[in-house]
């Protein structure tokens, strides 16, 4: 099991550093402001827009807004696309990736 679980992970080729690089960078791809990155990471993490909200200390109304604006910029219909985005390759390891790890 151990010996497949490296195997995987040679493929996938994640960094040191986890996913994290890997989604800002595509979040400047995207043209994504900072506020928007900060909005997108919290709802890769799983946070609900009035959590969110609380977090940041605005009205869920304007992370509403922010994530719509999000989504549009990255071609994709919800939360649940933009999360698809990332873990896409993830999941299947024997494609090459979308996203360039350099």
């Amino acid at each position: 099991m151990q010996d497949m679980i490296k195997s995987t992970c040679a493929h996938v080729c994640i960094p040191t550093g986890g996913i994290h690089p890997i989604v800002q960078r595509q979040f400047q791809k995207w043209g994504l402001t900072k506020t928007e990155g900060d909005i997108g990471l919290l709802l890769l993490k799983g946070l609900s827009l009035r959590a969110i909200a609380q977090t940041r200390g605005t009205s869920e109304t304007t992370v509403r807004q922010q994530a719509l604006i999000l989504y549009k910029k990255a071609s994709v219909e919800g939360r649940h696309q933009l999360a698809a985005y990332f873990l896409e390759d993830l999941l299947n390891p024997c494609q090459v990736p979308k996203f360039e790890l350099s």
